[in-house]
């Protein structure tokens, strides 16, 4: 049996378990093949550049707590 790295929950419900036999076969995919299998996931779309405007930087390590 496969070593389970996370199981994620969607947004429908549905769970996914992600294994190290999900990293082995998108190892051999193409990049395009990845860019197109995860635009046609619902849940894992872009950000668009209004969204990507409202995000704040953070940065753990800072010594800076302000």
């Amino acid at each position: 049996m496969a070593k389970i790295l996370g199981t994620f929950k969607k947004t429908d419900g549905s769970t996914v378990t992600v294994t190290e036999e999900v990293f082995k076969e998108s190892d051999k995919m193409t990049e395009e093949e990845v860019r197109a299998g995860a635009l046609s996931d619902p849940d894992a779309q872009p950000s668009t550049k209004e969204q990507l405007k409202k995000f704040k930087r953070v940065n753990p390590d800072s010594k800076d707590k302000s």
